[in-house]
């Protein structure tokens, strides 16, 4: 690639409208710029392209030179392309078109994305969203993959802003057989004594967040037993093996293997955890990255049970 031009569109911009005028002090009426201003800048335009482009005539305004007359179409081009780039922006902020890649954690996604990719392909047919269903979605938004990333609070970054959709509540998953099965609240110190069931990722987010709501309950860390994915620990929690910490209620009890679980709440005051999305902070939203997340909003709210205060 080439180095950069020097120059930018507003010194082509005068210099278009100084040849169309044929004045400068006209040109810079017409402009809403001091005729100084307007000045200075070709006359930086000139030293930039080594190349003068006016005859300046005393009292009778200013005239092309050759040069000037080979440059004016081009300049007039360029400032066409602004034009139409800047309107192509303008339009996609305005309506929900085009694509929209979003990250997504990988124990989210299949509770929240079917729901809102429906919602969304309802009311905004022309939109279409790629889902990345990663361990790490905050990398995939620093580094310019996706526009936004639906996580946990407690991912973060310096260069994001999260913004909560809901803060659910808390329950353990385990075996119809278990002797807890049939309580409606339990709390963490009921379960110290059973392992705990966690997806094979010890450095994520909600191992970070479990660890801390153990610490917090003043209760060890049970024995972990590590398991690839949600429905290996929903058939290993329904085999009575251990049990696994959710935020989500699943439509179905049932296992993969014909076993059935229980869900039950829990109680303790636990360190604040919600889900929401995170983009970033120096960034305005896109129409149709607001219009996802109301979508998502939404679904959140039919699909988990917040926590209530008072």
């Amino acid at each position: 690639m080439g180095r950069r031009p020097e120059f930018s569109l507003t010194q082509l911009l005068y210099f278009v409208t100084i040849a169309e005028t044929g004045n400068i002090s006209e040109a810079a009426e017409r402009l809403h710029a001091s005729q100084s201003a307007v000045s200075a800048a070709i006359q930086r335009l000139e030293r930039q392209l080594a190349n003068q482009l006016l005859v300046r005539h005393h009292a009778k305004g200013v005239s092309l030179t050759p040069v000037g007359k080979l440059l004016i179409n081009d300049a007039r081009a360029i400032l066409r392309q602004a034009h139409a780039l800047n309107h192509y922006s303008s339009r996609l902020q305005g309506e929900s078109a085009g694509c929209l890649d979003i990250a997504s954690y990988y124990s989210i996604t299949s509770f929240l994305m079917p729901r809102t990719l429906s919602r969304v392909a309802d009311s905004h047919p022309r939109l279409t969203v790629n889902v990345h269903d990663v361990h790490s979605p905050i990398d995939l938004l620093l580094n310019g993959t996706c526009e936004l990333a639906v996580t946990y609070s407690t991912t973060s970054s310096e260069k994001t802003r999260f913004t909560e959709l809901i803060r659910p509540k808390l329950y353990a998953l385990i075996a119809e057989s278990h002797p807890l099965a049939d309580a409606k609240m339990i709390s963490l110190a009921d379960l110290a004594s059973d392992p705990i069931l966690m997806a094979d990722i010890p450095s994520s987010c909600y191992y970070t967040y479990v660890e801390s709501a153990f610490r917090k309950a003043e209760i060890p860390m049970p024995q972990i037993i590590s398991a690839t994915g949600m429905e290996t620990m929903r058939a290993l929690a329904g085999a009575g093996v251990g049990f696994v910490l959710t935020h989500h209620r699943p439509q179905s009890l049932d296992t993969p293997d014909g076993s059935r679980t229980a869900l039950v709440e829990i109680t303790d005051d636990l360190p604040h955890l919600s889900i929401g999305v995170q983009t970033l902070r120096d960034s305005k939203p896109t129409r149709r990255a607001r219009d996802f997340v109301a979508a998502l909003r939404t679904t959140a709210q039919q699909i988990y049970v917040p926590i209530t205060t008072g």
